[in-house]
């Protein structure tokens, strides 16, 4: 239940039950609970299901709120190349002098990742193996089944989308076995 806030009724049709009847002969059966807020402003909803049955009659209460969207903030994720090493990064003044003291030249933008927080999303985290010159990255804080015997953890460069949202591409990652190097980005070939 939602307290502290006015609730208001769904309009028709936002809320549907399935099956909306049948027989059960287990001793547990589930009904899906469907929730349409395409049409919905941003508030507090409430409505609830009844169930008739045998062994009685019972009333739950369905609540949802729907938050305002907030407007996506996207971070320009710039690519540094020194060798066969790639560094991605949101903050390129932060590492200005890792950048220039290792060499590295500025390729330009890659991609773009979402800022922290953003729903939808997770941290994309970067390590460093100083032996092999190689950076990897993955939303696995712990690399994904990747051993990283070598490489240094660098901490998050920003959130991936976990799943496909509108306007994202796929972020493909390279592997160049002669280099021992990964390389990441939105081109397929």
């Amino acid at each position: 239940r939602v307290v502290g806030k006015p609730v208001v009724r769904g309009p028709r049709g936002w809320i549907s039950v399935t099956p909306n009847s049948g027989m059960t002969t287990r001793e547990t059966d589930y009904v899906n609970i469907t929730l349409n807020t395409r049409q919905l402003l941003p508030g507090v909803y409430g409505e609830y299901v009844f169930f008739t049955s045998n062994g009685g009659d019972a009333r739950v209460e369905v609540f949802l709120e729907v938050a305002a969207e907030q407007e996506l903030r996207l971070l320009a994720v710039y690519v540094y190349q020194t060798g066969a090493d790639y560094l991605f990064t949101t903050n390129p003044q932060a590492e200005s002098s890792r950048l220039r003291v290792k060499g590295y030249k500025n390729l330009g933008v890659a991609f773009r990742l979402f800022s922290l927080g953003t729903p939808g999303t997770t941290e994309f985290f970067r390590w460093f193996n100083p032996v092999k010159g190689d950076h990897f990255y993955s939303s696995d804080p712990v690399g994904g089944g990747k051993p990283l015997q070598g490489y240094l953890f660098e901490g998050s460069i920003g959130n991936i989308a976990t799943s496909r949202l509108t306007g994202t591409r796929e972020l493909y990652r390279w592997y160049n076995p002669r280099t021992g190097c990964h390389f990441y980005t939105t081109n397929k070939g």
